[in-house]
Order: C-alpha cells, then sequence, then structure tokens
C-alpha cells in the first residue's frame, strides 16, 4: 500500500546546511585526488595546486550556500504557485513512484533562473576574480593554464554563449529530468526504489537517513542510460569508440561511486549537522 506524498515545502536552513556540508566533503576528497594526481604526473605542480585547493573549497562553501538557500526558496515560492512535487511512499519507506512533468518543470525553472543569475554576477564579478586567478598562473608560470583561462573567459562573456546557456538550461534540465523521474518510476515498479528513513518532527517530516544501497542502484541505472544515449550520439556524430565506451563505463563507475558516497555522507553529517526537514502533506 503507498501513500501519494505531496512536497509541500523544503526547511531552507537545514538544506542550505546539508548540501553545503555534502558539497564540502565532495570538494576535500576532489583536493585530495587532484594532488595525489598531479604529484604523479607533474611533482613539480604540487605547490600551485596545493595553493589553489583552498580556493577550490572555500569556493564550493560559498557556491553551496547561494545555491542551495536559491534552490529551497526558489522550490517553496514555486510551490504556491504550480503543482509541486509528488511522490508515492510505500510501508517500507519507499519511493516507488515520482511526479514526471511537475518534477521537470520545477527543476527546469530553478535551474533556469539561476543561471540568470549567474550571468548576471559573471558579467559583473567575473572579470575580477579570473583577473586575479590569471595573474596567480602567470606568476607561477603556467602561462598556458593562464591563457586557455583567459580564453574561456572571453567565450562566456559573449551575450550569445549567454543566451544560449539560459534557454539550453531549460531545455536540457527539462528533457533529462523527465527521462529521469520515468527511470526511476520504473525502477519504483519493481522495488529498486530509494529507501528511506523518515520520522515527523512537528510540521515538519525529517529524513534520518538514506539507505545507501538502493542510492547506489538508482543513481547507477540512470546515470549508465544516460552515458549510453550519450554514447550513441557520440558514435553517431562520428565520435570514437573508445570514447563512447568510456562514456558508458564512466557513467557506471558515477553512479556506483557518486550514489554510495552522496548517501555516506548525508548519513554522517545527518548526526553532526542535523537532518534535512521538509513538510509533507498527504494528496
Amino acid at each position: 500500500m503507498s501513500d501519494v506524498k505531496i512536497l509541500k515545502s523544503i526547511d531552507i536552513t537545514s538544506y542550505t546546511i546539508m548540501g553545503t556540508g555534502i558539497g564540502v566533503l565532495f570538494s576535500v576528497l576532489f583536493s585530495i585526488i587532484l594532488l595525489i594526481a598531479i604529484g604523479i604526473l607533474n611533482a613539480q605542480s604540487i605547490g600551485v595546486v596545493a595553493y589553489i585547493i583552498p580556493t577550490i573549497i572555500v569556493g564550493t562553501i560559498m557556491c553551496s550556500i547561494y545555491n542551495r538557500f536559491a534552490e529551497g526558496y526558489l522550490y517553496n515560492w514555486l510551490t504556491k504557485r504550480m503543482n509541486p512535487i509528488t511522490f508515492e511512499l510505500n510501508d517500507k519507506k519507499e519511493i516507488t513512484k515520482i511526479s514526471t512533468v511537475p518534477t521537470a518543470l520545477i527543476a527546469s525553472i530553478i535551474t533556469t533562473i539561476l543561471v540568470i543569475l549567474l550571468c548576471a554576477i559573471t558579467i559583473f564579478i567575473a572579470p575580477i576574480i579570473i583577473s586575479a586567478i590569471v595573474q596567480t598562473l602567470m606568476f607561477s608560470g603556467q602561462t598556458v593554464m593562464a591563457f586557455a583561462l583567459y580564453q574561456v573567459a572571453a567565450m562566456i562573456m559573449q551575450p550569445s554563449f549567454i543566451a544560449m546557456s539560459i534557454i539550453g538550461s531549460f531545455i536540457i534540465t527539462f528533457v533529462f529530468t523527465l527521462i529521469a523521474t520515468y527511470i526511476y518510476n520504473l525502477l519504483g515498479s519493481k522495488g529498486k526504489g530509494i529507501i528511506l528513513d523518515l520520522s515527523k518532527d512537528g510540521d515538519m517530516t525529517s529524513l534520518n537517513s538514506i539507505d545507501p544501497v538502493s542510492l547506489i542502484i538508482v543513481l547507477t541505472v540512470i546515470s549508465l542510460i544516460f552515458n549510453i544515449i550519450l554514447a550513441i550520439i557520440t558514435l553517431i556524430s562520428g565520435g570514437n569508440a573508445y570514447q563512447a565506451l568510456g562514456n558508458i563505463v564512466g557513467g557506471l563507475i558515477n553512479g556506483v561511486i557518486g550514489g554510495g558516497l552522496l548517501a555516506i555522507f548525508y548519513n554522517f553529517l545527518a548526526t553532526k549537522l542535523g537532518k534535512l526537514k521538509i513538510e509533507l502533506i498527504d494528496n
């Protein structure tokens, strides 16, 4: 027996704290891997990487706080004006079905708004930040990297690129979210949905923990299917077969590692920073 739940609102504070915490853990892990990889490939560049690592972590904190707060606020604002996300929850606390179009529409609108805000910020702030990074790279002797960053900066500041980014963000997010929810619902109908440990906390519902295995299965299947689609597109467009195969293997690895780490990080931080709280009502 499944109950249909409406995700009426998200507690912005807990969502921001949890999202930022998970982002920081991923950035620390990425920094360690980057440091090891650079050390193996070019030991002389370790100093430059070690200098950039604090920037990566601090930048992750700042971006995560901004993005998670904005996402939570925009979701709560949008659900007052359009259909919210709904999902079915069975007795095992397994999400067996997620609304498709409302989920895709809300995700695409939120993403598009964030891209518009990012573009607005980029026009005024990015030149200052990029200039500082380019000067640092030039000072450390990384002229090739500095020139490449300068070229990228010049491209993303073009009005045509900004317009394409805004339009593309809506279309791509909507299509990919729609496909992802359809895949998820197929998995949910087979008893392979994500299992959550939920509990009531006053008017809110707390997410105590996420079952890692169920999350790994879902994210691995979705990631694998998406990368198979990208591999087919690569082959049709004349791409290399090894590149296509690499995309498929990469999708498999990303799903397993990403899903496992996401659940582990959440379950760990839930005991340290507090649990994510959401407002659920019966449909």
